[in-house]
């Protein structure tokens, strides 16, 4: 069964969606392990989608289910120009080192965590979708 809850464009929202991932995490007999990965990625993405998408004031969807074993969970923005980050390639760390960058290694996490990762955009929305095994 799918669960579905819609949250305002705020980082103040993320002990309801931490609430609300853990009373499904329970219903869908996720160990801890895998929940605190999937809090920590959906932390990524919200807090990525509240402060890099501008264009919006809309509020940002998020469901989740278990489907033949796996934890779908997908987190909906409403935004213009689309930023699909399952396209950004794998990080030299040698190179990011060196170069004293900071930041930018979430979305690396949130792929490394998650065992599949999907994006998609139609109609002025994009369908960030992660997956892990439960």
């Amino acid at each position: 069964m799918k669960s579905e809850k819609t949250f305002t464009r705020s980082i103040n929202e993320l002990e309801n969606i931490f609430s609300f991932l853990e009373v499904n995490g329970e219903r869908f007999h996720m160990n801890e392990r895998n929940l605190h990965d999937l809090e920590l990625s959906v932390e990524e993405i919200f807090t990525n989608m509240v402060r890099h998408n501008s264009s919006s004031n809309q509020a940002i969807e998020i469901s989740i289910e278990l489907d033949d074993g796996q934890i779908l969970t997908c987190l909906t923005d409403h935004e213009d120009t689309p930023f699909d980050f399952t396209q950004l390639g794998e990080i030299d760390f040698e190179e990011y080192i060196a170069k004293k960058k900071s930041g930018g290694l979430g979305i690396f996490l949130v792929k490394e965590l998650m065992d599949e990762v999907r994006f998609e955009h139609l109609n002025g929305k994009s369908k960030i979708t992660i997956i892990k095994k439960a």
